[in-house]
Parts: C-alpha cells; sequence; structure tokens
C-alpha cells in the first residue's frame, strides 16, 4: 500500500488497541496523535487540528457520537471514521448527519482499516501530482 500523509487522531479507550493503530498508522506516514477519552480528544483537535480521526463510538464518559457533536459544534471538521462493536443503526444515522462516511465493525482488519483511512486522506490531502 502506498504512504498515507497526514495528521490523525486516534481516539480508542482500550489501550492495546490504540497503541496498535497508532504504531500501524505512523508507519504509513501519519502523524499520530491518540486519544483515551472524549475529553482528551476534544483538547487533541482544538490544538493538533487533525486531518482525519478514527473514533471508537463506545467511550467512557463522553461518547464517541457526544464527542463527534461537540468537534463539529465547535466548527471543525475533520474527516471521521467510526470504530464499533455494537453500533445502532440510530447511532449510524446521527453519525451520518454529522458528516461520517465510513463505519468499521469491531473486530476489524487491519488491512481494511488501513485501506479505508488512506482513502479518506486521499480525499483530505491528495498525492503531490494530484494537486
Amino acid at each position: 500500500m502506498g504512504e498515507v500523509r497526514g495528521r490523525l487522531l486516534v481516539v480508542e479507550d482500550q489501550r492495546d488497541l490504540r497503541e496498535l493503530l497508532a504504531t500501524a498508522f505512523s508507519l504509513e506516514g501519519c502523524a499520530v496523535s491518540t486519544a483515551a477519552s472524549g475529553e482528551e480528544a476534544l483538547a487533541l483537535v482544538r490544538r493538533e487540528m487533525p486531518d482525519l480521526i478514527v473514533l471508537d463510538l463506545a467511550l467512557p464518559g463522553m461518547g464517541g457520537l457526544e464527542t463527534l457533536r461537540r468537534i463539529r459544534e465547535g466548527g471543525r471538521a475533520p474527516r471521521v471514521v467510526i470504530l464499533t462493536a455494537h453500533g445502532t443503526p440510530a447511532q449510524v444515522r446521527e453519525a451520518m448527519a454529522l458528516g461520517v462516511r465510513e463505519f468499521i465493525g469491531k473486530p476489524f482488519e487491519l488491512d481494511r482499516l488501513l485501506r479505508v483511512v488512506a482513502d479518506e486522506m486521499k480525499e483530505v490531502r491528495p498525492p503531490p501530482h494530484e494537486r
């Protein structure tokens, strides 16, 4: 797979998965930040303005959808890929209304997530020959 370039925020409360994703995306050429909670994610979004967020729906405290709502209320519009083990149709509809186009069910194949992120990043930051 080609390199993915851009700023990526991984929001996942499971430490091992968060670290695995951070390593995988770093190896693909992304500048990766991580957050274990919605509150931490909001602070990072304000400070770092990521191009893309990989966001778990099931976060302790402020859930993934509330985190996404607050990001959008703050005027930020990074692309978002949702990770979920138990997403409901209502959650999917709400996330889509908030601009989410991609949902990845847990458990997932890492290669699939890498492809989805690469495709999303190409739309945010096209390769130099396409600019």
